[in-house]
């Protein structure tokens, strides 16, 4: 078994009667040959990768989005895709709105006014009370949902977009199902938790950004992939379209440590790692190892991607 990154002791001890466990070395095409499992977090695995993968038997991903495995590849060479897409929804959730009250407070432009001395500053600095605000999610997954939740208990207005969701599904009496341009006009909070793929790459655009009239904040937890490039969110800042940004995610991971967005203190960072608590890496691994379990003695794991794998695959443990 490999993994793409360190995981934690709580991780190892679920593991352990599944192989041994290796850490990646940083270089998947040639560590794979031999391994059975593969565990990855947020690194990509891709056609080449699992070319080179001869006994690969299912890749795990410890989060929801598997964005960054290719899963057509995989299915095509009966390799088993598994994900964990409730175990942090919780934990994303919060970690979600400590962005959202950073960002929405400036605390990054506060703690520059302590750092250089500017105390007097501070009264230019406007933050935003949330009560009586407007949230609006872009996407209503489990997540979205829990944000959704915690926004009401703000006493804020909500608004939601999911276009892959059909209009009957039901939500919080006090949900507002809308549009994306209407949620962009109308909202102080925009927090995306939607998936990425082809169809949504890019989706928060120059175009869309300039149609805030609010100056909203603007959260990242989802994917970085779903803006259209971080340059685009400082141009949003400075043409006044955003007033504050907080971003866990980045289009390239790790950030560049010259990237524009490290120099501007409006903008919130976090290193893809909002939802690490102690009690996200216990109910991840608890469902990553049940479901490899069910899987390698010939069962249906519960959280599988591509299930039609099963049909070619064998137990191996009894």
């Amino acid at each position: 078994m490999l993994a793409t990154a360190e995981v934690p002791a709580i991780g190892r001890e679920k593991l352990a009667d599944l192989g041994t466990l290796q850490i990646s070395r940083g270089c998947l095409p040639s560590e794979v040959a031999d391994v059975d499992i593969l565990l990855v977090r947020a690194e990509r695995v891709d056609a080449q990768t699992l070319t080179a993968a001869k006994r690969l038997r299912a890749i795990a991903r410890t989060g929801v989005g598997v964005d960054n495995v290719d899963v057509t590849a995989a299915s095509e060479r009966g390799i088993a895709v598994l994900n964990a897409p409730v175990a942090g929804t919780a934990a994303v959730a919060e970690g979600a709105w400590a962005l959202i009250l950073a960002a929405a407070k400036r605390l990054g432009e506060l703690r520059a006014c302590v750092e250089q001395g500017r105390w007097a500053h501070r009264y230019a600095i406007e933050g935003l009370d949330l009560h009586g605000a407007t949230l609006g999610i872009v996407g209503l997954g489990s997540i979205g949902r829990e944000v959704a939740r915690i926004g009401l208990a703000f006493g804020m207005r909500v608004l939601a977009v999911d276009p892959r969701l059909s209009d009957d599904l039901p939500l919080e009496r006090a949900v507002e199902r809308t549009d994306l341009e209407d949620l962009v006009r109308r909202s102080d909070v925009i927090s995306l938790h939607c998936e990425l793929d082809e169809s949504n790459r890019g989706l928060i655009n120059r175009r869309l950004l300039s149609l805030a009239r609010r100056r909203p904040v603007l959260v990242n937890a989802a994917r970085g992939g779903v803006v259209d490039g971080d340059e685009l969110l400082l141009e949003a800042l400075r043409e006044g379209w955003l007033s504050a940004v907080g971003l866990d995610v980045f289009a390239t991971e790790p950030l560049r440590p010259d990237s524009p967005l490290l120099e501007d203190p409006r903008v919130i960072l976090t290193p893809h790692s909002i939802g690490l608590t102690r009690e996200w890496n216990e109910r991840v691994f608890d469902a990553i190892a049940a479901d490899l379990r069910t899987l390698l003695s010939g069962g249906r794991p519960r959280n599988i991607v591509n299930p039609q794998v099963l049909a070619e695959s064998k137990p191996v443990l009894s």
